[in-house]
């Protein structure tokens, strides 16, 4: 049962509810500053705010590590599910593409996964998606689908020549052209024809060991 200390008050119950719509919405957690701008805090204010909410025991959240929030309803109401760690994935220029023969298995959140679809994992390697939060070594979750809407983070392979590269990217359609913008300040977005692109499957989480 909980008590009236442990109750959020009303700027936390504000943060709950931004943190938890935000991963629905975006299948990962926001930053001290999307934080910050949606309650008209300070980041230090929400590092406060965040401290005191884990002491209450309504997130979880690691210190030392970017968009690593979690709801505690969420981590309570969706059991781990097993899926399998695949290969490598770039977020940079491309990468061979392998799959693991004998993959190992990742226990994964039941909130990132969809009912009806398959799911797999990836490892990263490089940083052109670090401003979405997806760094070089993290491991993500990918939906299996053939399509991608204007804005998704999408594991997309290049053909070219007798080559295919995978590699991950936020999608957008422009007519004849499909564009892979990277999520990187210092990298600029590349485009295809769309017989040279195959999506492969959406990112929908990220685990971060």
């Amino acid at each position: 049962m909980s008590t009236l200390k442990n109750n959020p008050t009303e700027k936390q119950k504000k943060i709950l509810d931004f943190i938890d719509n935000y991963i629905r919405k975006n299948n990962i957690s926001p930053s001290f500053t999307d934080i910050a701008r949606a309650s008209g805090i300070s980041t230090g204010t929400v590092r406060d705010q965040l401290s005191l909410l884990q002491k209450k025991g309504l997130l979880s959240w690691a210190p030392n590590t970017k968009r690593s929030i979690k709801i505690r309803s969420q981590e309570n109401f969706y059991p781990n599910v097993p899926i399998p760690l695949l290969g490598t994935i770039s977020a940079g220029e491309g990468i061979n593409i392998y799959e693991n023969s004998d993959p190992e298995i990742i226990d994964v959140s039941g909130d990132m996964i969809t009912t009806g679809f398959g799911h797999y994992c990836l490892k990263v390697a490089g940083y052109s998606m670090a401003q979405d939060g997806i760094l070089d070594g993290d491991i993500i979750v990918v939906r299996q689908q053939a399509s991608a809407s204007d804005g998704d983070n999408v594991v997309a392979v290049l053909k070219e020549n007798t080559e295919e590269r995978a590699t991950l990217k936020k999608f957008y359609h422009h007519g004849n052209k499909i564009e892979l913008r990277p999520r990187n300040q210092q990298l600029e977005s590349k485009f295809y024809n769309p017989s040279s692109i195959e999506v492969r499957g959406k990112f929908v989480g990220l685990i971060r060991q």
